[in-house]
């Protein structure tokens, strides 16, 4: 059995202070794109105060993330983490392109169980069209562009994470956490 997995954190796992507060063993072997996979935001988190990221199948679309390397023994926190016990999100298994090795690894991720249907972060959507249920926090959203930034995604889709409409709500207690004070959003 491997000691080891390989993890793709697309959302605030981008972050190592986030990441590290129930998975200490993660490594970040660095940036990687998942294909054909957009990036949205759907139902609410109590902890962030507005919605979550989820990765969902969609052909011609790209995500870039985290891929980190973490111990066996911390499967179960990463997964009580995303609340896959409650159901809230499942496990896959996908292909991430490291921008470091520019090879394809098997990753773990997750997506939401409640997976949007519709696409309304694209460009064609203006943002006053948004529904609440489908908008991060304020905090939530600086968390994704801290840790796009850390991480070394490329500058336009860290850009385009800034520009994200958010519902304006802060959590304090993680803005301090995770020293998101000089985070600056469009």
């Amino acid at each position: 059995m491997a000691c080891k997995f390989y993890y793709f954190g697309f959302g605030s796992n981008m972050l190592a202070r986030r990441i590290h507060i129930q998975n200490p063993t993660a490594k970040r072997i660095g940036a990687g794109r998942l294909e054909n996979y957009r990036l949205d935001f759907h139902t609410g988190s109590k902890n962030w105060l507005g919605a979550p990221a989820t990765i969902v199948p969609t052909a011609g679309a790209h995500v870039y993330g985290a891929i980190w390397e973490i111990d066996m023994c911390n499967l179960k926190d990463l997964d009580d983490q995303e609340s896959v016990p409650d159901g809230v999100y499942i496990p896959i298994s996908i292909p991430v392109l490291s921008l470091t090795s520019n090879t394809d690894i098997i990753c773990r991720a997750y997506h939401l169980t409640n997976q949007p249907l519709m696409e309304v972060h694209g460009q064609s959507v203006p943002p006053a069209s948004i529904p609440l249920n489908r908008q991060p926090s304020q905090t939530y959203l600086k968390v994704l562009v801290k840790g796009a930034q850390e991480t070394g995604i490329p500058e336009d889709y860290v850009k385009w994470l800034r520009g994200l409409k958010h519902n304006g709500n802060q959590v304090p207690a993680m803005e301090k956490k995770l020293e998101l004070d000089e985070v600056k959003l469009s």
